[in-house]
């Protein structure tokens, strides 16, 4: 470990492998500095000389992926929370649809009672006055019946009068 060797690690290439999100770049500057043999790039700048260009071009080009690998995380975790949003409105809109479906619903059913009460009370007032039509009926049919019964009372002479006149028409 005296000259910077920045070959990955196992542990470097797993996570870029695989696909390890990344928090934010003090994660990157760790996974660096487990790369670097666990100092600091600038300690091993200083204390044993800069590293040749090719070195430093490999570790620019693995910091530059790791960047665009942060970038892409950001903007998918971005688009999740856009979708998800998205998602959530629908819901919401979903949710206010079927509270309106359910508010003309109830008004519906209130409507569906106003007409079945009138009905009903327009039925129970019909009701009311054929009774009262059937009891004057029925009066007037027991003052008929007495009426006939006192004036064709048995041995009378209207009541013979009508006996006679159908036994004539039976004969006849």
């Amino acid at each position: 470990m005296d000259d910077l060797t920045f070959e990955p690690n196992a542990t470097v290439s797993s996570l870029m492998d695989k696909g390890k999100k990344f928090a934010n770049a003090e994660q990157v500057k760790k996974i660096l500095q487990l790369n670097a043999g666990g100092k600091s790039l600038a300690d091993k700048a200083y204390g044993e000389g800069f590293p040749n260009s090719d070195k430093m071009a490999g570790l620019l080009e693995r910091v530059r992926d790791a960047a665009s690998y942060i970038r892409d995380v950001e903007d998918r975790a971005q688009e999740q929370e856009f979708r998800t949003q998205e998602l959530l409105d629908q819901v919401r809109a979903d949710m206010q649809a079927a509270r309106s479906q359910v508010q003309a619903a109830e008004q519906r059913a209130r409507d569906i009672q106003a007409q079945a009460n009138a009905l009903i009370k327009a039925a129970e007032e019909r009701a009311r006055v054929a009774e009262e039509r059937a009891e004057a009926a029925e009066g007037w049919l027991q003052r008929i019946a007495e009426a006939i019964e006192s004036e064709f009372a048995p041995g009378s002479e209207e009541a013979s009068a009508i006996a006679s006149s159908i036994g004539r028409a039976a004969v006849a």
